[in-house]
């Protein structure tokens, strides 16, 4: 499985995906091309008859028939606890991942309490994409999904199709988001993008032209969604609906950054998502379904453990077969009602540290300070920059002799905020102790160069971060 990030050369450092697994997406790509004259679509019967099966694999239970999404929603209880809706972009190199998480969530479904909705676009689907309701598939038996011991393919939730979808633009995820919020009332709602993720600034005119970093990476249309317009889209959600997004979680590299939660402050309560790069496994749908289902009155910040738990547990559980060498994974859950508190925090601690004298305690703490990858080759360019743990920056600044006491009586400030009051939970897993300095949230602090375009962000607007990091330069390149 690819990794969940993205880079200028749209190339990937790692890719695991077993040849198996992507001959069977393939197959599954191809099937969603043909020619279906009715608008519900069954993806395993397309499967089937792009290789011109009558019948399913020996191994393989018959399927049951797919109920179309119209007479499902027609069928559900007239609100359910949660509903859970997956933006599901796989339009580039994830997409046999794609369909493992769909496999994933099948092997719980939607119930009488949680309904999960996703949207499913692949690479060569002509532009036509697929949203559904998903079903508990219980004709499959439930596999091994890290061993790759099953039918990747097997997908039984009917669906239908959006045709001319861009998966890379936040006005379709949006109209997505208010399809399903509209056939399936919830008291509460989880919004997830998944795909690759960059995190850090926007930049780029408003078109996108020249832009890389953001969320859902169309590889047909050449879109993106910008983090700013993470926040139009659920914006325009509630608009719709009447009703916020009460979950925002990406499942996608490096988004766990103060300058993308910030942007969504208004937007939802909680954010989840992950510092570090994320595997192309991705979030562990299956139990974390299981997990919620288990306690459907839980709250935002109830789920945002969960998932924070779950994602932890199951990376901790197969780090030999999943991660290489010495990385690991950070996730962590945000509480969005606190974020404004927490730039009058960071700004008291930033006017002390901003102060000529500690310059030169900053250089040696940001090379010591946990990085999170962006870029393969090590350079430190407004392309290729390394994200920081804040709080572990801290902590560095902090370890110096040289730090005064107010600059460390401000930083343990910041910690102990974060700590306390902004991060709901957080975890991570890796071969050694550096990960456990991750806690919870990144900020951009470039070596060298520094990327304008951060400018535009709503944290650089509203904090003094910007600033901070322009005298820094300014100072350490004379």
């Amino acid at each position: 499985m690819g990794l969940r990030t993205f880079d200028k050369g749209q190339s990937i450092r790692k890719n695991i995906f077993m040849r198996k697994n992507i001959l069977l997406a393939m197959a599954l790509v191809a099937a969603l091309t043909l020619g279906v004259g009715a608008q519900d679509i069954s993806f395993d019967a397309l499967y089937r008859n792009s290789f011109g099966l009558s019948a399913v694999p020996v191994s393989v239970p018959a399927p049951v028939a797919a109920v179309p999404v119209e007479a499902a929603a027609a069928a559900a209880p007239a609100e359910r606890e949660w509903l859970v809706m997956v933006f599901v972009n796989g339009r580039n190199n994830l997409a046999p991942s794609a369909i493992t998480d769909i496999n994933e969530m099948e092997t719980v479904g939607s119930t009488d309490k949680v309904a999960v909705t996703a949207e499913l676009g692949l690479i060569n689907d002509r532009g036509t994409s697929a949203r559904f309701l998903v079903q508990k598939d219980t004709t499959f038996p439930v596999a091994d999904m890290v061993a790759g011991d099953y039918d990747p393919a097997h997908i039984i939730s009917g669906g239908v199709k959006v045709p001319n979808s861009d998966m890379g633009s936040w006005k379709h995820f949006a109209d997505f988001a208010k399809w399903s919020m509209r056939r399936y009332p919830a008291k509460k709602v989880m919004a997830v993008i998944w795909n690759h993720g960059s995190g850090r600034v926007d930049i780029g005119g408003a078109d996108n032209s020249g832009a890389e970093l953001g969320i859902a990476y169309d590889d047909t249309t050449r879109n993106f969604i910008r983090n700013r317009q993470i926040a139009m889209a659920l914006a325009e959600i509630a608009r719709a609906t009447g009703k916020k997004v009460d979950v925002y979680a990406s499942d996608a590299c490096l988004m766990q950054m103060a300058s993308v939660v910030y942007e969504l402050k208004d937007k939802t309560d909680v954010v989840v998502g992950s510092e570090e790069i994320v595997p192309g496994n991705g979030f562990p749908y299956d139990t974390i379904l299981q997990a919620l289902n288990s306690d459907p009155g839980t709250d935002a910040e109830g789920l945002g453990r969960i998932i924070v738990e779950q994602f932890s547990a199951f990376y901790d559980a197969n780090q030999t077969a999943l991660l290489d060498g010495d990385e690991g994974t950070a996730i962590s859950a945000v509480r969005t009602s606190q974020l404004d508190a927490f730039v009058q925090v960071l700004n008291a601690w930033v006017s002390e540290a901003e102060k000529w004298e500690n310059a030169a305690v900053f250089k040696p703490a940001l090379s010591k300070a946990l990085s999170f990858d962006y870029g393969y080759d090590g350079r430190d360019t407004i392309y290729n920059v390394r994200s920081k743990d804040l709080s572990d920056l801290i902590s560095q600044v902090n370890n110096n002799p040289k730090a005064s006491p107010e600059l460390k009586a401000g930083g343990l400030a910041v910690q102990k905020f974060i700590a306390d009051r902004l991060i709901i939970a957080n975890a991570n897993t890796g071969p050694n102790d550096d990960y456990t300095r991750a806690m919870g949230l990144a900020v951009y602090f470039p070596k060298m160069i520094y990327d304008s375009s951060y400018d535009e962000t709503r944290f650089a607007a509203d904090s003094l971060w910007e600033n901070f990091i322009k005298r820094m330069l300014t100072r350490w390149q004379k």
